[in-house]
């Protein structure tokens, strides 16, 4: 069997609606004699374009498909336009008053680049496409010519080419489509933020399972939150870090938008550290270097979290960390909630609190354990604790990513010990702590008297926790420290982890909260309460009814595309598609 070129493998992909396998007719052979495939109207188009020998689209009867004077057949149809009679002069001569105050806003930024990520993707993904279609025509041909080669019937033949060319119809369907929020079957809720739900979720159709996160547009107008969600969002399609949680599919419908991110099963890092109350210092080391690397996979991209919690990381089915929830569904970027702490935090200069103590490990750790039962919205809670926020954030200073090392330095300090370094026996203690942290950053002693800390340890917690300019300034400065003298971190996630996840199967929601338990639901008591009190104030007229540029579909989640135009580089999916 002769090999069919690969420019006829070009024509048939361009127009196998026709093709077929009968000898009866009269043929035209690929290929050459000999070939044993044979096509009636290769070339042919429908009926009613019939008459047109260029194929595919309707072509206008006045413009000439000879547009280069030399016989030879031109491959696109000219517009017949002309320039005749278009006075140049009458151009513009300069830019409308603006234009650069316009052009730099950003609004018109964001705006160009959804439109040029928009073209990128869409000719990589067309690319990818039309090369993955050529080989599956090439293949099925071969398979046909070998069937004949074994004497199969024309009509046979006919009915297997037809059943194939029926399946590109149905992937050129489906890519067509965007996702919706009834292509999700719901199977438990997982998560209640400030703006909406969590639920975990599959695709029907692809059986893909997933967090689905619906947010409450009118919300999100209501606290001017729709451009942190768009940069969110836009933060998410970009990242190809297995660190961060990744993005699978965006979209909205009139009242709701929609963030479909893949399960990390494992439930939060504060989950775990509720039901060991405190970490080995291996295990904390290993914890904290995961948690660098993924706080630094989101500062590659440009971003600072600003109130980074135990809560914003996952432990995934290998036991492995994942960071998620920048702000997206419990709404801990909003400038509302930091502006409420910064007040809180002026108000309790006025307030007087007894001369700050030292306290023995236990006892701190006790009187941590009962305002957090006591006070069952703590973490939850619009105006919260300030726990892991850096001073500089909270008192409206500049401050840059280093002040999500504050944060990680708090959550190591907490995971040896059991409780945080600010901590106090009322929230308002915990913010006159933080306001006087100079004084009240104390390295926790055992009952012996012998610092519970090690020396490269609380080294290292006070080169975190620490003035801008005596913090760390850099994640090549964290590795280079004492305390991850041990530590390889090229090789973390080939690590076994400390905790593994014991799951019974893939939508497994052991780990988060029971949303049908009572207990459970009253810690989001205040978060509903905000809730219900917002959307009475808000106006459905007001909430804007399309957010430009959302909607997002994964690669793997597209149809009829192998990725061969990625094949062989280091990030496997590079280009996703927006709308």
């Amino acid at each position: 069997m002769l090999p069919i070129s690969e420019k006829k493998i070009d024509t048939l992909t361009g127009n196998m609606n026709q093709l077929s396998f009968d000898t009866t007719t009269d043929s035209q052979q690929y290929n050459g004699p000999g070939n044993a495939v044979n096509t009636r109207n290769i070339l042919s188009t429908p009926s009613k374009y019939r008459g047109n020998r260029m194929q595919g689209s309707p072509r206008n009867p006045n413009v000439s498909l000879y547009g280069n004077g030399n016989g030879e057949d031109s491959k696109m149809d000219i517009d017949g336009i002309s320039l005749d009679g278009v006075d140049i002069s009458k151009s513009p001569k300069k830019l409308p008053n603006g234009f650069y105050e316009k052009a730099a806003h950003n609004n018109t930024q964001r705006v160009v680049s959804v439109c040029k990520m928009y073209f990128l993707d869409y000719y990589c993904d067309m690319f990818d496409y039309v090369i993955s279609r050529r080989q599956r025509t090439k293949k099925v041909l071969e398979y046909l010519e070998h069937k004949r080669a074994q004497n199969m019937s024309d009509q046979t033949l006919n009915m297997e080419w037809n059943g194939y060319i029926q399946q590109e119809h149905d992937v050129l369907r489906k890519r067509r489509l965007k996702p919706k929020h009834k292509d999700f079957e719901m199977i438990t809720q997982v998560g209640q933020g400030g703006y909406g739900q969590v639920y975990l979720a599959r695709k029907r159709d692809t059986n893909e399972v997933c967090a689905l996160k619906i947010l409450n547009k009118k919300l999100l107008f209501k606290l001017n939150e729709t451009n942190h969600v768009l940069t969110e969002r836009d933060i998410l399609t970009t990242t190809r870090s297995e660190w961060l949680v990744k993005l699978l599919y965006a979209f909205q419908d009139t009242q709701s938008l929609y963030l479909a991110m893949e399960f990390v099963p494992g439930g939060d890092f504060r989950t775990l550290l509720i039901n060991t109350r405190y970490l080995k210092s291996a295990h904390a080391r290993f914890y904290i270097s995961e948690m660098f690397c993924a706080v630094n996979a989101l500062h590659e991209l440009g971003y600072t979290h600003r109130d980074l919690k135990p809560e914003n990381f996952l432990i995934d089915a290998k036991g492995h960390i994942k960071l998620t929830d920048f702000g997206l569904a419990a709404g801990t970027i909003s400038n509302e909630r930091i502006h409420s702490m910064k007040i809180r935090l002026e108000e309790v200069k006025n307030l007087e609190f007894p001369a700050f103590k030292e306290k023995s490990i236990e006892d701190r750790r006790k009187i941590y354990h009962k305002l957090r039962e006591n006070e069952v919205n703590y973490a939850n809670s619009m105006v919260g604790s300030p726990d892991y926020m850096a001073l500089e954030v909270l008192e409206g200073k500049k401050y840059d990513f280093t002040v999500d090392y504050w944060s990680l330095g708090c959550m190591l300090f907490e995971s040896l010990v059991s409780y945080t370094p600010f901590s106090g026996s009322t929230t308002n203690e915990t913010y006159e702590n933080l306001r006087q942290w100079k004084r009240t950053l104390r390295r926790p002693r055992l009952d012996n008297g012998r610092p519970a800390f090690s020396d490269r340890t609380w080294d290292f917690i006070t080169r975190l926790i620490a003035d801008p300019l005596n913090r760390l300034r850099s994640f090549e400065h964290v590795k280079r420290m004492a305390y991850f003298a041990d530590i390889d971190f090229n090789t973390l996630r080939q690590i076994s982890p400390p905790f593994i996840p014991q799951l019974d199967n893939e939508v497994d929601a052991g780990y988060f909260d029971d949303f049908t338990n009572e207990a459970d639901m009253a810690k989001y008591a205040d978060v509903f309460k905000r809730q219900n009190k917002l959307s009475a104030m808000v106006d459905d007229s007001a909430v804007d009814s399309k957010l430009v540029g959302f909607t997002f579909r994964h690669r793997n989640g597209k149809q009829g595309s192998s990725g061969i135009l990625f094949n062989g580089m280091e990030h496997s999916d590079p280009f996703a598609t927006f709308y």
